[in-house]
């Protein structure tokens, strides 16, 4: 089982990892994530729960503007054809729901 978001936390801490959380309703698309970075600095992100055909699992994280070829990607990384994983197994790998993945 992932560790808990306050597991998480603590172990920020003991590294001396600054962080702030922002709470918010879960959001799936960039567009309607806009409204949630006016109120933060730094840039706005989306993220991809990705699987290749060999199994293996990949979060990626981007600039919101920033489009990503998911094939040339696997290649660049030298990994399998990609998919998007389910919410299933993104909740059985880091213990979220879909909308509710971020750096």
């Amino acid at each position: 089982m992932p560790a808990t978001r306050q597991q998480l936390l603590d172990r920020f801490d003991a590294l001396g990892i600054a962080h702030v959380t922002h709470d918010h309703a879960p959001v799936f698309t960039v567009a309607e994530s806009a409204f949630i970075k006016t109120a933060m600095p730094g840039g706005h992100t989306k993220n991809l729960f990705l699987k290749d055909k060999k199994g293996a699992l990949l979060l990626f994280s981007a600039l919101a503007e920033t489009k990503i070829d998911l094939n040339a990607l696997s290649k660049t990384l030298g990994m399998g054809r990609f998919s998007f994983g389910s919410a299933e197994l993104l909740y059985e790998t880091l213990g979220v729901h879909p909308g509710s993945v971020t750096v």
